[in-house]
């Protein structure tokens, strides 16, 4: 009987041991995972401008712990992130829809609040003082707005244009009459400069702002002889003293004139396109006042002084006696034309736009 006693007694000693063991094992690896929990926590702390906002958790990715945390709005953007002994701080910013309309396209852009300017600038664009902007670039935003964005350029550029040599015909007495020649030009070359606007990336318009002939274009020359034979020379029926004619003016000498009212005696002979003008309150380009028989060429075809013989093709207008004295806008669409100088509008009027014959004398 006693030896069952003592047998009992030291499975209950050694029972009460065994859970003292286990005991003590179980507080250590509690303790050990606790330890190591503490060690693989991580602490993420947002600021929002207003509010910090504190998390602790395992994730290490403060982003998808900032996704987690009830915020005041889901949209943001995180502006600054440091991390320090397992301590990540967070800026944010919580931000806004922006549309910005460039033509037919609009962009959407998340913007955390500044000027107009500012959020182009984050859209990509580059605003300057010729650009379009609604509202104003200096406006500034703090919620959703739709910009009317025009990007405006002007670029300066240079291209080569050729300038094409004309035909004229010049009334020679070094050939004898019914003789025609021809002396073939060439074309010429100029440089030009110009201004393009850039609407949008395209061209709204182009200005030339210069040109430079780098090389003059020579015109080919029809030669018409107009030398008469000793037989075929006429004779003047008549004088310029004794025809009507719309010129004021009078020459040293009367002009000689044939059976068709054209001189017997010139340089040379040219048919030119022919408009009328009248007074403008100014005076002549070479400074006379101006009078009937003062017209206005082309200098670089006929030059200021050239005394001149001018009449209708037809015969129908004699405009008589003329001197180079005057130019005018016409050159430019007409450089071979002339603009004959009338007493009164009516005149002009009646004259219109005709073909003249030029007699050069002298």
């Amino acid at each position: 009987m006693s030896e069952k006693i003592k047998y009992r007694l030291s499975e209950i000693v050694f029972s009460k041991q065994t859970r003292v063991k286990c005991i003590a094992v179980l507080t250590a690896l509690t303790v050990a995972v606790i330890s190591l929990l503490g060690l693989s926590i991580n602490t993420v702390k947002v600021f929002d401008g207003e509010k910090t906002y504190t998390v602790r958790s395992l994730n290490a990715n403060a982003a998808s712990v900032i996704s987690n945390i009830r915020l005041k709005s889901g949209r943001y953007k995180i502006l600054s992130s440091k991390t320090e002994s397992r301590i990540t701080t967070v800026e944010i910013a919580y931000s806004f829809p922006v549309y910005i309309t460039v033509g037919e396209n609009t962009l959407e852009i998340e913007f955390t609040g500044g000027t107009v300017k500012e959020a182009l600038l984050l859209a990509g664009y580059t605003p300057d003082e010729f650009d379009m902007i609604e509202p104003a670039a200096d406006t500034v935003i703090d919620k959703t707005v739709y910009i009317d964005y025009t990007d405006i350029e002007y670029v300066n550029g240079v291209y080569t244009e050729v300038i094409p040599a004309v035909e004229e015909t010049v009334y020679s007495q070094s050939h004898a009459q019914g003789v025609v020649k021809t002396e073939n030009g060439t074309d010429g070359l100029k440089q030009v400069t110009y201004t393009e606007k850039l609407v949008n990336g395209v061209s709204s318009e182009k200005t030339v702002t210069g040109e430079e002939v780098l090389t003059a274009a020579v015109n080919t020359k029809k030669i018409i002889g107009t030398k008469k034979t000793a037989a075929a020379v006429k004779q003047a029926v008549k004088t310029s003293a004794d025809v009507k004619a719309v010129s004021t003016l009078t020459p040293a000498a009367p002009i000689e004139l044939d059976a068709n009212g054209a001189p017997l005696h010139y340089k040379s002979k040219m048919t030119s396109r022919a408009t009328a003008y009248t007074y403008t309150g100014h005076n002549c380009a070479t400074g006379v006042a101006p009078q009937p028989g003062y017209i206005a060429v082309n200098p670089n075809v006929i030059p200021y002084g050239t005394k001149m013989f001018i009449k209708t093709a037809d015969g129908g207008v004699i405009y008589g006696y003329a001197v180079a004295a005057d130019t005018g806008g016409f050159i430019k669409n007409h450089p071979t034309g002339v603009d004959l100088f009338m007493a009164t509008r009516s005149e002009c009027v009646s004259f219109g736009v005709r073909n003249v014959e030029i007699y050069i004398l002298e």
